[in-house]
């Protein structure tokens, strides 16, 4: 199978995930996937892996690959983790932000600001995430950003499971980016914690989530006819 082909699976997993078509606990039984994309088992192999790679999933010898269930308490870890990986990346880019790299941020934001317009909140979300990691990718540290996009990953998931999509342009990339140029560290980490504060207390840990789709409903709609064996 061509590897752009595989990514079309990728992506649209990940998307249905995300959009909460995939609840959390959902398995994604190999043979019915690749019967909903036209192909073998390999690549869907292939592409669980990779998905269990960024802990989207997760894969259970002797039972299968699932949509990964963060505990609460798991999922405040996730932002208490990043709330002290994030606040050291913008020390250090506060410090080596060149032009180029904020005028990648720049497009950034006017990507996010057009998908919200559009009402893309799958792409909204995307490309949310982008842009902490492309904070940390800037950071000069490989570490900051190999961590950080396991936990954003993980933060998909809870949003998945315990939050509420919103289609609200967001403010807090505007403000954090205009104190990270103007180099004050400490108003663009106060600001980046506010945000990511704000991430977590919009969680409903108290309300339980929608059934799931089939799987065949969930990918029939399009992606059978675009990928072919």
């Amino acid at each position: 199978m061509a590897p752009e082909q595989e990514t079309e699976i990728y992506k649209a997993i990940k998307q249905a995930i995300i959009e909460q078509k995939l609840r959390p606990n959902t398995q994604l039984v190999e043979e019915v996937v690749a019967e909903s994309f036209g192909v073998s088992r390999t690549p869907v192999r292939n592409v669980v892996r990779r998905l269990a790679s960024e802990k989207l999933v997760t894969i259970i010898p002797y039972k299968g690959a699932f949509v990964s269930c963060p505990t609460i308490q798991e999922a405040r870890e996730v932002f208490d983790m990043r709330r002290v990986l994030e606040s050291a990346v913008i020390h250090k880019v506060c410090k080596l932000l060149t032009e180029e790299q904020y005028g990648q941020l720049e497009k950034l934001l006017e990507d996010e600001r057009e998908a919200q317009g559009k009402g893309d909140i799958f792409g909204a979300i995307q490309i949310t995430g982008d842009f902490h990691l492309k904070l940390a990718g800037f950071s000069g540290s490989s570490y900051y950003s190999r961590f950080l996009e396991e936990l954003v990953s993980l933060t998909y998931v809870i949003i998945a499971l315990y939050g509420e999509q919103k289609t609200k342009c967001c403010q807090d990339h505007r403000t954090i980016l205009d104190y990270i140029r103007s180099g004050d560290a400490e108003k663009a980490e106060r600001a980046m914690l506010a945000h990511l504060r704000e991430m977590e207390e919009a969680l409903r840990f108290d309300q339980a989530g929608n059934q799931s789709l089939s799987l065949t409903e969930i990918f029939k709609s399009g992606m059978r006819h675009t990928v072919r064996r």
